[in-house]
Parts: C-alpha cells; structure tokens; sequence
C-alpha cells in the first residue's frame, strides 16, 4: 500500500507541473518575450537584433502609445528608408479598403446587409447552388460571403497585361493557389474563408456605387482626408514618388507586380501614414463616425466561440482585460507587411520588409506578447527549447524527490 501511495504521489506531481507548463504556455507568463524592458526603445533595439538573424533588403518600423508614435526604427541596404518611404503593404489593404466601404454606408449609399448583386451592372455572381441574396457587403468584409476562392492573388510582372475587373473575378489570370474565381461555394454566412476575391468584389461595388475608378475613390474620400498623403492604390503614382526598393531574399533586386485586385492586395503606402491611419481608427476623425468605427471592429466571423475576424481588420488576440487586439498583415513576393492596435489603449505596432517572408508578421506576434503577455504561435514556437528545457528539468527534481521519498520510507 505504501508503494502504491507513493506511485500515485510521484505521478501526481508528474501531471500538476505537466499541466503546469501548459497552463504556463497558454498564458504567456512562463514564455520568454522579445524584450523584459517595457520601454519603446528597448522593443525596437531588440527587433533591430532579430533583423539581423535573417536577410532583408529594407524595413520601417513605428510603435504607438496612446494614439502616439513613440520609437521609430529603419534600415536599407541601399536607398535610406523614412517614415515617408512607401512600400507595398499587399493584404494590408484590406483593412484600408474597409473605410472605403464604410464611406459609401454613412453616405446612404450602401446598405451593408443588401443583396451586392444589386448594386452591380458590370458583373454579377454565377449562379450557384446556393442563394447569391445572402451574399452582402457584411459578408464579403469578414470573409463569411460563402466565396471560396481563398486567395492569394501573385500579381502580374511590369509590362504584362494586366486584366479588367470584371475578367479577374470570373477567372484570375494571378490566381496563386486556387482557380480563384468569385462564386458561391458554401451556404453564405456559415463559416470563414479567407478570399482575395470578395474584397475584389467590394473593389467593383465601389467603383459602381460612387462611379469613380477606386484608386480615385480611395485618395478623395479616405486617403487625403485622413493626411496619408504619401499613400495611393495608384500604382503609376506610387512609383513616381519616395517608393522603398523591393528584394529578393537573396538580395538581388526584385520588382514590385501590378495587380487588377487593388483594394486586395496593391496599397502603396508608408509607416507614416499607417500611423496616422491607426490614429484615426482610436475616434475622432473626419472620415468615419464612431458608431462606424464600433461596427467595423465588431467580430463577425468565428472560429467556435471565438472571433477571428471583424468587418476589415483581423482580430488577433485579447488583452487579458477583454479588449481585442487588431489588425491586419500582409505578404507578398519577399515582401511583409503588419500592423496592430488596441484601441483601448491606443497602443499599436507598424512594420514593413522587403527581401523577407515574414519578420513585419512576427515582430507583430512578439509585439502582442510584449504589451499584453498573450503569447501568440511566434512566440511560442521561439520558447520551445526553453520550456522544454524546463518541463525536463521539472521531471528531473520530481524523480529525484521521488526516489529519495522511497528509500527513505523503507
């Protein structure tokens, strides 16, 4: 009975510093973040030290606090980067074009929860097994619209053609891992899939509703009156002006491609303005109303209980208090691209790369540890030899314990 007792003692123990670790890893708090110091300088000396583990071409970075840029860090290996220096941001578009569509709404233009099929005359969606009037505005803004598409537009090359609106959403000539056609493929409503094309959609919806080009749209009605004026979905314009040099990851030059799918995939714009733009996505601005704001941040898209996605931005994590982390980041051809607000606090993160696949994705990953101590996969996967290093260690003294305990019971 006695050896029994202590069994059951030593695996007890076993399974209380096992479930330990776990809890300690979902948490965050046994995980070993980017930096211990909470001073702005101190996240962005030690995002420059990770730069340096990987190759890339240039980067741009702004922390914000309380609605503030608060440290600022850049590096190229040629042309100097500034925070007015534009790159293109690729799915980080997506969050811009949001406030596009938010416009046309406030105007009484758009009705969020109508049918698009009936604002459209240039194109409409196939016929499909499904019911086309459930697909709404709302549905296409967080991915839930039934479109299967899931992309993932690559662009075409400087000098190819490049096809018509209409072309792309029938059949993508850029389509990256799908056939990419905008159809209905699931009841719409029913669950999250990530689609390139129904943001391409939106694109058209706009352009019809307000009958300008969207590149237009965008500048008159977003980008100027938010002061992103070093910002364009204009690709002629964007390369006419302070535009970052794009890499390889092997550090020969690359180019940046064209796109038909602008509100998807082809803002140019700058951490500078992208700071401004988070600033403005804290309140008060002359764009968006607050109740617009409210709305646009509201989870719409879930995976169980959880929210995933809200009407433009990403959702990301909680805070620990309730309060949603947000955002939005995009990748491209060695390109990367993030940015991230609490709009609580006002705390929020911008990053772009070029000649890397994903250092703006996980510089934003250890920025949400840092501020929250929530530990996303980045951060977790980084701690792995430790926490290994750790439940081993654990195992160790409760064997060792365990056996001292039975001698000295017999």
């Amino acid at each position: 009975m006695t050896k029994l007792k202590t069994a059951l003692l030593f695996f007890t123990a076993l399974l209380t510093w096992t479930a330990f670790i776990i809890y300690g890893l979902t948490s965050g708090f046994l995980l070993r973040g980017i930096t211990t110091d909470d001073s702005p300088a101190a996240f962005i000396a030690a995002a420059e030290e990770k730069l340096q583990e990987a190759y890339a071409g240039n980067m741009a970075m702004a922390l914000l606090d309380d609605g503030e840029v608060v440290g600022t860090a850049y590096h190229s290996v040629a042309e100097e980067v500034t925070d007015s220096t534009a790159f293109l941001v690729a799915s980080l578009s997506k969050w811009v074009t949001a406030w596009g569509v938010f416009k046309l709404v406030e105007t009484g233009q758009l009705d969020l929860d109508a049918p698009v099929d009936s604002y459209l005359t240039r194109w409409q969606l196939p016929a499909s097994n499904f019911d086309n009037d459930e697909v709404t505005a709302r549905r296409l803004l967080s991915h839930t619209a039934g479109l299967v598409d899931s992309l993932g537009y690559a662009g075409f090359k400087p000098g190819e053609p490049a096809q018509t609106l209409e072309a792309s959403l029938t059949a993508p000539a850029d389509a990256s891992w799908s056939d990419g056609a905008a159809r209905v493929g699931i009841a719409p409503g029913d669950q999250f899939i990530y689609s390139g094309a129904s943001y391409t959609l939106l694109q058209l919806l706009i352009e019809e509703i307000s009958g300008q080009r969207f590149q237009d749209f965008m500048a008159d009605q977003i980008l100027e009156p938010l002061g992103m004026h070093h910002s364009t979905f204009d690709r002629d314009k964007a390369h006419s002006g302070d535009l970052a040099q794009p890499y390889k990851t092997d550090g020969t030059l690359n180019v940046y491609d064209q796109f038909t799918a602008l509100a998807a995939a082809s803002l140019y714009t700058t951490t500078g303005d992208i700071a401004r733009f988070i600033q403005a996505n804290l309140g008060s601005n002359p764009v968006l109303s607050e109740a617009s704001l409210d709305a646009m941040y509201t989870a719409h898209a879930f995976i169980g209980d959880t929210g995933i996605h809200a009407l433009g931005p990403e959702i990301f994590a909680r805070d620990g208090k309730g309060t949603f982390i947000h955002g939005h980041d995009g990748s491209g051809d060695a390109l990367n691209t993030a940015a991230r607000i609490n709009r609580e606090t006002g705390e929020g993160i911008v990053v772009f790369v070029t000649g890397n696949y994903n250092y703006a994705s996980r510089m934003a990953d250890y920025w949400i540890h840092w501020t929250t101590g929530i530990a996303d996969f980045v951060v977790i996967m980084s701690n792995k030899n430790w926490l290994l290093t750790l439940l081993l260690a654990g195992y160790g003294v409760i064997l060792v314990g365990g056996i001292v305990l039975a001698r000295r019971k017999k």
